[in-house]
């Protein structure tokens, strides 16, 4: 197996740890329910969480919640062909050198 696969393979179990962390505070801290998605990709964050409520205000809320809980930094808003708003906020792990980044679209 390449160096860079195996790399990419303890990165993600390192993520799948942080998640089982980030899952047992959401019970115990009540933070909302959002999607996360573990990275194939090294230039990737190796964790996403996305707000993906029905509703905008909800998503929003989730968002921020979770960037409170974890205290993310945010990063610049961005707007797409659409006119949806995207939220980004990011933190590292440092114990598990890993990036969490969260996303809401609204």
């Amino acid at each position: 197996m390449p160096e860079a696969t195996r790399d990419l393979l303890h990165r993600q179990q390192r993520a799948a740890k942080v998640l089982g962390q980030l899952l047992g505070r959401a019970v115990n801290e009540k933070l909302p329910a959002i999607s996360w998605a573990i990275a194939g990709s090294p230039s990737r964050p190796a964790l996403a969480g996305n707000c993906d409520a029905d509703d905008a205000a909800d998503r929003r809320r989730d968002f921020e919640a979770w960037r409170d809980a974890l205290a993310a930094g945010v990063l610049p808003e961005e707007v797409d062909a659409e006119g949806r708003t995207r939220l980004r906020a990011s933190v590292t792990d440092t114990y598990e050198d890993i990036t969490i980044e969260l996303v809401a679209h609204l």
